[in-house]
């Protein structure tokens, strides 16, 4: 059964003149709930072998804690348009172009759109992400095949 974990990128500085919303980093509250989320997340055994990412540095910078956190040994893969709102379509065609040898796939993206996507995935439940909230989906045997309503919730990890 593969795995699709959603993660919301952590808590950013605040907005300035200086750089825009793309490049905002990571505040320091958003650094250490990271590394907490991410201890929270290898306690309960969960460990990407592929992280994709939204090209915003904060996202990136979110992923990049969560590599060194759980030692991972994976490819972590830039998604410019993860950044932008993106359609349920462009979201699915995403995940099923997902190779079938990765069996747990993390993905850091942005609000609102992850928590419209993790409703695509399970309409049953509904979580509007905080900043390096974990939500953790058993998605089926194929990437190639999951669809809308494919996924179900097995776990969340609130910050």
């Amino acid at each position: 059964m593969n795995e699709l974990i959603l993660i919301r990128h952590s808590n950013a500085e605040s907005e300035s003149f200086n750089n825009s919303d793309f490049e905002r980093k990571l505040s320091d509250k958003g650094i250490k709930r990271a590394k907490h989320q991410a201890n929270k997340m290898q306690l309960s055994g969960k460990i990407p072998d592929l992280i994709i990412t939204s090209s915003a540095v904060r996202a990136i910078e979110t992923s990049n804690i969560f590599l060194e956190e759980l030692r991972a040994d994976c490819p972590v893969k830039e998604i410019p348009f993860l950044y932008e709102d993106f359609t349920t379509s462009d979201f699915f065609n995403l995940l099923n172009s997902i190779d079938n040898s990765y069996s747990t796939v993390m993905l850091v993206g942005h609000n609102p759109t992850i928590s419209s996507m993790a409703y695509r995935l399970d309409s049953n439940i509904s979580i509007s992400f905080r900043p390096c909230e974990i939500s953790i989906y058993n998605v089926g045997d194929r990437w190639d095949k999951l669809e809308v309503g494919g996924g179900r919730v097995v776990d969340v990890i609130s910050p």
